[in-house]
């Protein structure tokens, strides 16, 4: 049981390493475009929340393995939500909390059981 769980946390773990390495290295690519093209503010909460969908959609479908994957996928969202937002908080300097961070929040945790569910259903095979 114990080696189960930890085998676990070590799968939700790495999902959320690659989550946000993902998220970081795609928003830095966002940003370049963002100076490059002189694109609108109104468009980059949206694209920033995509991003981060699909990094824990990728870290969930790479890192998991069958078993539980509703809960890992959800534990692994929620890790990303949080760990994303203490990043980009210190980068910006300021830690600002509102209801785009709960709804942010549950959209991760939503996205993330999803992708547990998706994880599941392609290294089964069914």
């Amino acid at each position: 049981m114990r080696s189960e769980n930890s085998r676990a946390a070590a799968e939700i773990g790495k999902s959320i390493g690659v989550s946000t390495v993902a998220t970081l290295a795609a928003v830095l690519v966002f940003a370049l475009f963002i100076k490059l093209f002189s694109i609108g503010s109104a468009v980059i909460m949206p694209i920033n929340q995509i991003i981060k969908m699909l990094a824990i959609l990728l870290g969930c479908i790479l890192c998991l393995k069958p078993g539980k994957n509703l809960i890992k996928g959800l534990l692994s969202g929620a890790g990303v939500v949080l760990l994303t937002y203490l990043l980009f908080a210190a980068i910006a300097g300021e830690i600002s909390f509102g209801w785009g961070n709960v709804l942010d929040f549950v959209f991760g945790c939503i996205t993330g059981a999803i992708g547990g569910v998706l994880c599941a259903i392609l290294k089964n095979g069914k």
